[in-house]
């Protein structure tokens, strides 16, 4: 079922790029006041890759918040705020933990373009930082590391204020807990497939 999702996304994204680069940038049908700023309010499932802590881990469904702003027509920056938790399944292997709570808060850079009339896709490469609080039956910690990040949307517009997307990801997360040599990479490198949807809010600047 999850390699399903991830091929039905992947299909679904990249089909949308091909079809751009076939055609010439089609005009938003929103675009006599373009927009300046954008936010995204994004539900998102975390899929481990690979063997890494994280794979010992079953997660729940995150939350986030995306702020975009048009520094240019198709390019846009952007910060991002993400929270999920994780429970270990094998504590063998993770330690005595019960909970964990992962943090991000990054920057991005993205590509914007139109696609046919109201639908566009948006493309974004971040880096951020994140802060990973460890709840065990004895005690609470943190560890800091960080996060680089590609994703990619495809979006709806439904008038000139509202629309709705669909996300797929991949994250790297560098941890820095500390560790013997042999076991670096299982905790301090993982990565995350990522599959999201959730609602957009544009903001047009009147008189461009």
């Amino acid at each position: 079922m999850i390699l399903n999702t991830r091929l039905f996304f992947i299909a679904l994204l990249f089909t949308g790029f091909i079809k751009a680069q076939e055609q010439e940038m089609l005009p938003n049908q929103y675009s006599e006041d373009p927009e300046t700023v954008f936010f995204n309010f994004e539900l998102y499932y975390p899929v481990s890759l690979g063997n890494s802590t994280y794979s010992d881990y079953k997660f729940d469904p995150g939350y986030a918040i995306d702020f975009n702003w048009f520094f240019r027509p198709e390019f846009t920056l952007g910060a991002r705020f993400a929270v999920h938790r994780g429970y270990p399944e094998d504590i063998s292997k993770t330690g005595n933990l019960t909970r964990s709570t992962f943090h991000l808060f990054g920057a991005d850079l993205g590509y914007y373009f139109p696609l046919e009339k109201d639908w566009n896709l948006h493309y974004k490469a971040g880096i951020g930082l994140t802060s990973n609080v460890y709840k065990a039956k004895e005690d609470t910690f943190s560890e800091d590391g960080g996060k680089v990040w590609l994703s990619a949307e495809v979006a709806k517009r439904l008038d000139r204020t509202f629309g709705f997307f669909l996300k797929a990801g991949l994250d790297y997360d560098f941890n820095t807990i500390e560790t013997s040599s042999e076991k670096d990479n299982y905790f301090n490198r993982n990565f995350l497939f990522t599959v999201g949807a959730g609602i957009r809010i544009n903001f047009q600047n009147p008189g461009g």
